[in-house]
């Protein structure tokens, strides 16, 4: 009985570690949302002392990164900057939403996506079933860009485009009804560089699928100081490990 108890519980750690491993709709695109600790100004400049306790997000293979914070009102405060420096009327930023995490092939009325394009003109967008259309109310979205520079790395030390916006999550349905998880890509496209294309969180996601967005996961009061997921790997590797090596090796274990 002993021994059925020990190589029972290894195999419910490793369960666990599984499970907090957080599978997005886009496998390995998870986030969390955080409770914003210093207020956020919306004024299109980059701010390290406003943005240090949020969670900041690297859009690799490109020079682009996006942060996100929640405070109570609730209020969603976003900024999102890449290396465009022209203004175009066709430049896009794109933020799109699953309210409820219920993924798809389709934007349904759970999921919304806003957009300013061309530096200028803001607009936010329902699913429907089979794709995109505009709400009839629009929400209150705050939104500044500027030319600019900011830090975390070297190519950012020169002026380029930056973004902060803030929307109401109360305004947009399932998203401001529901806790995490929630379904997320954020996207920006430069229309001077065409051979680019969109620049998007995941890389391959598809604004009218939702099946291929990130998730966020859940949300804590502060960046999580967790176990990585090559650590958690690891752990449930060797919890399966010592589970097996337990049960081939029983006699050892003593009575």
């Amino acid at each position: 009985m002993k021994r059925f108890a020990i190589t029972f519980a290894l195999l419910m750690l490793c369960c666990l570690l599984l499970a907090n491993m957080g599978f997005a709709a886009e496998p390995g695109y998870d986030i969390t949302e955080v409770y914003q600790g210093v207020d956020i100004t919306i004024d299109g400049v980059f701010d390290e002392a406003e943005w240090e306790d949020k969670w900041i997000e690297w859009m690799d293979p490109y020079d682009a990164r996006y942060a996100f914070a929640m405070d109570g009102v609730p209020l969603q405060t976003w900024f999102i900057e890449f290396l465009d420096t022209t203004n175009d009327a066709e430049d896009v930023w794109q933020i799109c939403i699953d309210g409820d995490a219920s993924d798809g092939t389709a934007p349904d009325e759970q999921d919304n996506k806003i957009e300013i394009v061309g530096h200028e003109t803001v607009t936010v967008y329902v699913g429907d079933g089979q794709g995109w259309v505009e709400m009839t109310t629009q929400p209150t979205v705050d939104w500044m860009e500027s030319l600019t520079t900011t830090s975390g790395r070297p190519v950012f030390e020169s002026d380029h485009y930056f973004v902060e916006l803030q929307v109401s999550k109360e305004e947009l349905g399932a998203w401001g009804a529901n806790p995490p998880p929630h379904g997320l890509r954020v996207a920006m496209y430069d229309a001077s560089n065409e051979a680019q294309g969109w620049i998007a969180w995941p890389p391959e996601s598809d604004p009218d699928i939702p099946d291929t967005w990130g998730r966020i996961a859940d949300y804590a009061g502060s960046i999580p100081e967790s176990l990585s997921l090559g650590v958690v790997a690891l752990l449930s590797s060797v919890a399966v490990a010592i589970a097996i090596y337990s049960v081939r090796n029983r006699k050892k274990f003593p009575k």
